[in-house]
């Protein structure tokens, strides 16, 4: 009994400082990045790039710049914002880019310093899987395509250190 009281007790805890900090299980992503693409890691082939996940309006949003070159000499630039809708509920993300592509995002923290963005399906056309996880001083991250009712494959990997 008493060991339940304890388990009881500690799962109160975290549940409350998870509330009073929505954006904790986030916290391994905050900071500048520096990215490398592997020469085959791409479409565009090798690649380079930086992005930066800050928080911003008083911790009320993240937001994520990213930008890469790529050894073809194509560019991509983008921006996502994390954001709580309601206050209190599980993160939530909007994606754009400069090709014009439009995600929205539910989170998923599958372990500690792991994240998963899934795109919510409510649009037609392929769904998006965008996964970031951290092992060591190193970030790992992955981003998956797949048609809507079939399995998601690989588009790009990338390992990043912080700046």
């Amino acid at each position: 009994m008493r060991l339940t009281l304890i388990a009881f007790l500690t799962s109160l805890a975290a549940l409350h400082a998870q509330m009073d900090d929505p954006w904790k299980n986030l916290d391994f992503l905050v900071g500048d990045w520096n990215g490398l693409a592997g020469e085959k890691d791409t479409p565009a082939g090798g690649g380079q790039g930086a992005f930066s996940f800050q928080p911003e309006l008083q911790r009320k949003i993240i937001v994520r710049r990213n930008q890469a070159r790529y050894d073809s000499g194509a560019q991509h630039d983008d921006l996502m914002v994390i954001y709580l809708d309601p206050p209190g509920a599980a993160p939530r993300a909007i994606y754009f880019d400069t090709e014009g592509h439009v995600i929205r995002y539910a989170l998923t923290f599958p372990s500690p310093e792991r994240v998963v963005f899934e795109s919510d399906g409510s649009q037609p056309g392929p769904r998006y899987r965008l996964s970031y996880w951290k092992e060591g001083g190193v970030l790992h991250g992955q981003f998956e395509v797949g048609a809507a009712a079939g399995e998601y494959k690989p588009y790009l990997n990338w390992t990043s250190r912080k700046r």
